[in-house]
């Protein structure tokens, strides 16, 4: 049997970059008003279901520019401070740190490039701190604890 062949797979993906290992996937049941609203919305206006709940769910979530918190304007990078801050400020080794991303925030991301696309970046913006072999991890900050020249 062919990668391509095997269960929901693209042509062209394999088990490396399957995508239906990498992406989420959520499910949820519309009351009768709402699904009839989308049926509605769909059939005028010739969308995809997946994409207008994606689109949908972009628009609610929030972005780094949104939250609640203080966050890096980098997507990825707010995205691995996320996963490796705590409510204490913490310091923990490199080697943890790149565990962390790769496992919560970048599972795509090759481990050797974590560090000079992710850590580095980060280093000096005041959430994250890399030396000698450790990093020092600012807690989550709420953006109404600090005025916008801080």
């Amino acid at each position: 049997m062919s990668s391509q062949s095997r269960g929901s797979r693209l042509p062209g993906d394999s088990e490396a970059n399957d995508r239906h290992r990498t992406e989420e996937r959520a499910e949820a049941r519309l009351g009768d008003e709402l699904g009839r609203r989308l049926a509605i919305y769909l059939d005028e206006h010739g969308e995809k279901k997946s994409e207008v709940l994606r689109e949908a769910l972009d628009e609610y979530l929030p972005s780094s520019e949104r939250s609640r918190f203080v966050l890096p304007k980098d997507p990825d990078l707010a995205d691995a401070y996320v996963e490796l801050a705590g409510e204490e400020r913490r310091v923990i080794p490199v080697e943890a740190a790149k565990d962390i991303i790769c496992r919560e925030s970048h599972p795509n991301k090759k481990k050797e490039l974590v560090k000079s696309e992710i850590l580095d970046p980060l280093d000096g913006s005041g959430l994250v701190t890399v030396r000698s072999g450790r990093v020092a991890i600012h807690p989550l900050t709420l953006r109404t604890e600090v005025s916008d020249d801080e």
